[in-house]
């Protein structure tokens, strides 16, 4: 029987898989804290990391075979760390495919034919200042240009939706990707991207050759009627210099349901009425969550029977 620690009390449907075994998650809707994992980990065989791991917390494992990521971004996990221990660390990336593209799709129409403003307008303006055609016009995404900063699992997903809704799909990868090509979708320079889109969509993890990839630079070349969405990770794009952007009204809107300060976002935000915020519910469905407890169980259970887990990103330890 092993012993395995879920940090954050997740929807545990998922983890029946691992019924016979001893399972730690704390009462849903909440955490180990720090000190509560240092006190289990001794004991423990592999880890559902839902929370950030770092080399504390590695070497505290002292018999640990696996951790597994709550989903596809990893840096939160002291991977390297981890590999120096000898210790796996695997994620659950296709789990939460589908679920971060509707969302980034959601924030690309909701500013698109500005809904959350028409919500308030219909509770608090008349009817006839406000059923007036040609007033409080949309932009229509049929023949607008899509931009996709990353052209992962996430990022390719949301090309297909825009395409499904007539739009232009440009993308930046480190190659041309030519299966995407063949669909219709072009590869381009990321200042190209930024200076064509009329929606950008990021979608590429976060390292360091990608921190602040969307920087002030980038950010002057967008066209003022363009919106940027980020459902990656917030430290991708420069925070200040969107800030200015939004505040001069050089850009039309942007979407965030990722930060760099999080759990906090920047107060200046909550000043703003052309940005849309939501607090990292990508992945936020019950059926994603369910899904990626039973993907973690998997890589567990494959782990205790001596197997290589799915999705492992440092294979370098099984040498």
């Amino acid at each position: 029987m092993a012993v395995i620690i879920v940090s954050f009390g997740v929807p545990c449907d998922g983890f029946k898989a691992l019924e016979g075994h001893t399972v730690h998650i704390p009462p849903q809707h909440m955490r180990f804290s720090k000190e509560e994992m240092l006190a289990l980990l001794p004991e423990a065989d592999a880890v559902v990391a839902c929370t950030p791991f770092d080399r504390d917390m590695v070497e505290a494992g002292k018999n640990l075979k696996l951790i597994v990521c709550y989903g596809a971004g990893y840096d939160a996990i002291d991977v390297a760390a981890a590999t120096e221990h000898g210790i796996m660390v695997a994620n659950t990336p296709d789990c939460v495919t589908a679920p971060t593209a509707e969302l980034a799709i959601a924030h690309l129409t909701a500013l698109a034919r500005r809904l959350p403003e028409f919500n308030q307008r219909v509770r608090t303006m008349k009817p006839a200042d406000l059923f007036v055609m040609g007033k409080f016009m949309g932009t229509s995404l049929e023949g607008a240009t899509l931009g996709i900063v990353g052209m992962g699992r996430i990022g390719g997903k949301v090309a297909d939706f825009g395409r499904l809704m007539g739009m232009r799909v440009l993308y930046t990868a480190r190659t041309p990707k030519p299966e995407r090509d063949a669909l219709g979708d072009e590869h381009v320079e990321l200042a190209e991207l930024m200076k064509q889109s009329d929606f950008i969509s990021l979608h590429c993890p976060h390292t360091s050759e990608t921190h602040h990839i969307i920087s002030r630079e980038m950010i002057s070349l967008m066209k003022p009627t363009a919106y940027i969405i980020n459902t990656a990770r917030g430290p991708v794009l420069d925070e200040e210099a969107l800030i200015d952007a939004l505040k001069e009204h050089r850009i039309a809107g942007a979407g965030l349901d990722v930060y760099t300060g999080e759990p906090n976002a920047n107060p200046a935000f909550f000043e703003l009425d052309n940005i849309h915020l939501t607090p990292h519910v990508g992945s936020n469905t019950l059926q994603a969550r369910n899904a990626m407890a039973a993907a973690a169980s998997e890589r567990i259970l494959a782990v205790l029977s001596g197997n290589r887990p799915q999705n492992l990103l440092n294979p370098e330890v099984l040498n």
